[in-house]
């Protein structure tokens, strides 16, 4: 399997070469943007800073009506105290769980970190109803807006804000569209170890003016099946998404997972927009892991959040057409644990953002600071 992966990035390089004559079927696209942290846990004589040069490279080739090739990579420069004082700073970046690793640490001393990572590689055929894509991928089925039990092959970090592509798997996704509202998907995906593999197929549709989905099949383990939805109630949204988990090894004394999150949204006339969400999590306890070290924690649609119960509110508001603040807040009553998290956007130039974000860790229960980060980035887009 492996050797079948690395003929087909063969093949996709070599389509991209002879693409050179024909400009009109190859585009490229991407940005690169300088992100600065500076952090600390509760005095600012602790301060850490850490600095990331990070350019994405969108490389899309179309040689017919029917297929698509994809190529994108990302390319980060780290230097300062996360590179240092961060243990396995290295080995958590360069962390590939594909069927080929496609990660590579170019650089990598006390001071520097340089890694390459290939995060899509695909072919992609549409042909009728037909819509077939095998390779590196983003497989997304959720449908809520932060937590997401149905996103089954992707689960992403919310707190990683500088990755909006989210990470792929190597898999084959097969859909089938039976109307405009719905369809038939089945994927399968494959990692590196031994029981890193899902399958699982999903129907979707629209009734009452809802969409609907439901899916099922093998989630590493166990057996996995789930629903979920997105409408309005009145003019506000309403999404919700569920999933059980059933280890299918020992299925008759097994602790069977359930998780859960719905949302509500809202937006005013002014600008101003409202989402609030809740999630539960049935294999979570008090001993499961603190917010803490959240932002380093390898998330799975099993384990969202380190708590069963978790509360999420955000505003939003849009000062002008060129300049957005958000503030979102996470609260769970296990030791009073609170995440706050601010943003301001603006828009420089044309393809020019600014950025500033803040993320702040609390547990008032004890009344701990766990820890504090600002980040400032900068954004070209081409």
């Amino acid at each position: 399997m492996k050797r079948l992966f690395s003929t087909y990035l063969l093949l996709f390089f070599f389509s991209f070469i002879n693409a050179q004559e024909k400009e009109e079927k190859l585009f490229l696209s991407g940005y690169i943007k300088n992100l600065h942290e500076f952090s600390f846990v509760d005095k600012l004589e602790q301060l850490q800073w850490t600095t990331t040069l990070h350019n994405r490279l969108n490389f899309k080739f179309i040689p017919s009506e029917e297929i698509t090739l994809r190529l994108e990579l990302r390319n980060r420069l780290f230097y300062g105290d996360n590179v240092k004082n961060i243990l396995g700073f290295s080995e958590m970046i360069s962390n590939d769980n594909g069927i080929t690793d496609l990660s590579w640490n170019i650089i990598d001393n006390n001071d520097v970190l340089f890694n390459t990572t290939i995060d899509r590689a695909l072919v992609n055929y549409i042909k009728g109803n037909w819509d077939i894509t095998l390779g590196r991928q983003r497989v997304n089925w959720g449908m809520n807006l932060v937590w997401n039990p149905n996103d089954i092959f992707n689960t992403y970090n919310f707190l990683d804000f500088d990755y909006e592509e989210r990470p792929g798997s190597d898999a084959i996704r097969v859909q089938y569209y039976l109307g405009d509202f719905s369809k038939i998907e089945v994927t399968a995906k494959k990692g590196r170890s031994k029981d890193d593999h899902i399958v699982a197929a999903m129907y979707k549709f629209n009734k009452w003016e809802y969409d609907i989905q439901l899916i099922t099949g093998v989630y590493q383990k166990d057996w996995v099946i789930g629903a979920g939805w997105a409408g309005n109630l009145k003019n506000a949204g309403f999404k919700g998404e569920v999933s059980y988990f059933v280890p299918y090894e020992t299925y008759f004394n097994s602790e069977n997972v359930l998780s859960t999150s719905v949302s509500i949204d809202y937006g005013f006339k002014k600008g101003l927009y409202i989402n609030g969400s809740v999630l539960y999590n049935s294999s979570a306890n008090a001993l499961s892991g603190s917010i803490g070290n959240l932002l380093y924690t390898n998330l799975s649609a099993k384990n969202l959040m380190p708590y069963k119960y978790s509360g999420f509110l955000q505003l939003a508001k849009e000062f002008t057409p060129i300049f957005r603040g958000t503030l979102s807040t996470i609260y769970s009553p296990t030791n009073q644990s609170v995440i706050v998290m601010s943003s301001l956007d603006y828009s420089i130039a044309t393809n020019w953002e600014l950025n500033f974000t803040g993320q702040s860790f609390f547990e008032f229960e004890d009344y701990n600071t766990l820890g504090n980060s600002l980040f400032v980035r900068l954004r070209w887009s081409f």
